[in-house]
């Protein structure tokens, strides 16, 4: 029974370790307090990819939806933070050629400028270095599978993007603190 008791003891102390992004364990005011509230506004496409902004936002929701700490909330005025900014035009560009000089790939680059309101007012623009990625898709004789391979290359983009956006908005929510 002494076993027990001691074993239960020392789990219950755990590693030392502290989740900085989680923040509900150690919070001393509750898990509510840990949670983050996120708006993001519709983004201004600058591309000419029908749909492009809905396919981003649609990701960035998707992925800070994931997020423990963040919570969605459709009222800019309620949330903590804003997420806005707009998507720059697309780059494409021929990759491989095939020996007659026909494009066999393409690459898509799709890059954003996103920045954060936050409720003192203050506004954080992200780095750009992490809001732009690239992608292969094939190339194709017929229109409509050219049109889906781009698209499926756009949606891994967005969702490679919106994991960097969710991980920076994380960190712009941490508290501060004083050394």
């Amino acid at each position: 029974m002494a076993l027990v008791l001691l074993s239960g003891v020392l789990t219950s102390q755990g590693c030392g370790y502290t989740n900085l992004l989680a923040g509900a364990s150690s919070s001393p005011e509750g898990p509510e307090s840990a949670i983050v509230r996120v708006a993001v506004r519709p983004l201004r496409s600058d591309s000419a990819e029908p749909w492009l902004d809905r396919i981003v936002g649609d990701a960035l929701r998707r992925e800070l939806d994931l997020r423990g700490r963040l919570r969605l909330v459709d009222d800019p005025r309620q949330a903590d933070l804003v997420l806005s900014g707009r998507i720059r035009p697309l780059a494409i560009t021929s990759s491989t050629f095939s020996t007659y000089v026909v494009a066999i790939e393409y690459r898509v680059t799709l890059s954003l400028d996103l920045e954060v309101l936050r409720r003192s007012g203050d506004v954080v623009r992200l780095a750009p270095q992490g809001l732009s990625e690239s992608d292969i898709y094939l190339a194709s004789q017929d229109i409509e599978v050219l049109r889906t391979n781009r698209l499926e290359a756009l949606r891994h983009l967005s969702d490679v993007i919106a994991v960097r956006v969710a991980d920076s908005l994380e960190w712009i929510a941490l508290p501060e603190r004083s050394s």
